[in-house]
């Protein structure tokens, strides 16, 4: 027992002198016991912290240049660097093999970020700058794929060729947003964008002109197609009354329109002088084609009445010339003048026979050839419609009659029966008759009356045989 307790003073002894070395070491009281009071100042120029397997954990050190903290993993390899100069400050992420793989530090006072692969080359970064930030990615020989950045306007994405050249971007301005692709030049050859709120696509040639434009202005829809240096050679526009179309040749100037509108749609063709050639419409349901000048003056039109259709030809002035038409007996051919009246016709009467007619200046029938169901016949008149001459078919033959200025009857030559006959009349009343028959030819005279004045041959007769 006296043994025992001598060993434990012994090993007593020695602990306490330790503990006065570890005390003079850390800058702590070596005469009294330590309390809660009593404050540890440690000053080392680098410290390490090991587990309880007596692997590193923790590394720091403190150099001329600043300090560093290097943090280790579980298989005692180095996975984080912590730095401190002057000039800047670094979070570093380490790969197993002790390289850089991720960097988070700060430049010119500006933070970045740099991400490396496996071989140590930088593949993406981050940093922020004066007017906004960058955000890149690289390929393995350190050349740029894709690249974001931000300015006082807006942002900006960027991916890239392998040969530098922009493949894809994507803007925000002060008009709005844009996307547009690249061609392997680097061109743009498609656009997306807006302006002013209103939204419009842009198709470019590999000269970098326009070639297709789709565009939005507020309720309207528009298309159009270019040609060589933004030419327009199309156009489509929807608006609130409908669509139209607009072709141009190649100077640019308008050669075809296709439109409608809540009345009905047309079609124009142009010349290259611009004025109209041809043109078809539809107007209140009636349809028209129409076919102009190099004045835009009418030449032919081909329209609807409300009968049925209808052709007109026009002069060189303008001016309607004839016309081919449905009226409500039939059809109708008429030849105008230049007042636009009709002087010659061709048409159907009430009882479907034919009509030809030629018009004077008032309009008026002067001349008629007209059909019916006992034959033909031809009527000369004069002024106010009033019949002059007749030439008709009867069913024993033909007839000829002949009025004075009053349409009053004065002369008829007739076929009766097997013969013919002359009739003169007077004040409507008959004033000479000269016939034929089978007997032979017959002349009676007439007094006012009526009465047989005379007759050749003298005979009592005659009346009967009239």
């Amino acid at each position: 027992m006296k043994q025992e307790l001598k060993e434990l003073r012994k090993e007593l002894a020695a602990l306490k002198k330790e503990m006065s070395i570890v005390k003079s070491l850390l800058n702590l009281p070596v005469e009294r016991p330590l309390n809660r009071r009593d404050e540890l100042h440690l000053v080392c120029r680098s410290l390490t912290v090991q587990n309880h397997k007596r692997h590193p954990g923790v590394w720091i050190s403190s150099e001329s240049g600043g300090p560093e903290v290097l943090l280790y993993g579980p298989d005692r390899k180095p996975r984080v660097l912590l730095e401190a100069t002057n000039q800047r400050g670094a979070v570093n992420i380490l790969g197993s093999d002790g390289e850089h793989r991720a960097q988070l530090f700060t430049h010119e006072e500006h933070g970045h970020v740099l991400v490396r692969d496996k071989d140590g080359t930088p593949r993406a970064g981050m940093k922020a700058a004066d007017i906004g930030g960058v955000v890149s990615v690289t390929d393995a020989k350190g050349k740029p794929l894709a690249f974001m950045h931000g300015d006082a306007e807006g942002g900006e994405v960027h991916v890239v060729t392998p040969k530098g050249q922009s493949a894809a971007s994507m803007r925000v301005g002060s008009h709005g947003g844009m996307i547009a692709a690249h061609d392997t030049k680097g061109t743009p050859r498609s656009i997306l964008t807006t302006v002013d709120s209103d939204g419009a696509a842009m198709m470019l040639g590999r000269d970098g002109h326009l070639r297709v434009a789709l565009g939005v202005t507020e309720d309207d829809g528009m298309v159009t197609v270019f040609h060589g240096k933004e030419i327009p050679s199309a156009t489509m526009t929807a608006s609130e009354d409908g669509g139209w179309v607009q072709v141009r040749n190649g100077e640019g100037e308008t050669m075809g329109i296709l439109s409608a509108s809540a009345e009905g749609g047309a079609l124009a063709l142009s010349a290259p002088d611009g004025h109209e050639r041809v043109s078809a419409r539809v107007i209140g349901g009636a349809g028209s084609i129409g076919v102009s000048d190099d004045q835009a003056r009418m030449s032919v039109l081909l329209s609807q009445t409300p009968h049925g259709g209808m052709v007109a030809a026009y002069t060189s002035e303008g001016k309607p010339a004839a016309v081919i038409d449905v009226q409500e007996n039939g059809g109708r051919i008429g030849v105008t003048s230049e007042d636009g009246q009709v002087r010659a016709g061709l048409t159907r009467d009430k009882e479907g026979g034919g009509l030809i007619a030629a018009m004077g200046e008032d309009g008026g029938v002067q001349t008629a050839l007209i059909s019916h169901k006992e034959g033909g016949r031809i009527t000369v008149m004069g002024p106010e419609n009033t019949t002059l001459v007749a030439i008709a078919a009867t069913p024993d033959g033909g007839k000829l009659a002949i009025y004075n200025d009053l349409g009053i009857l004065r002369a008829m030559l007739h076929v009766l029966e097997e013969g013919g006959r002359l009739d003169i009349q007077w004040a409507g009343s008959p004033a000479a008759m000269l016939a034929a028959n089978e007997h032979g030819g017959t002349l009676v005279v007439l007094d006012p009356e009526g009465e047989i004045r005379g007759s050749v041959p003298e005979a009592d007769g005659a009346e009967e045989e009239d």
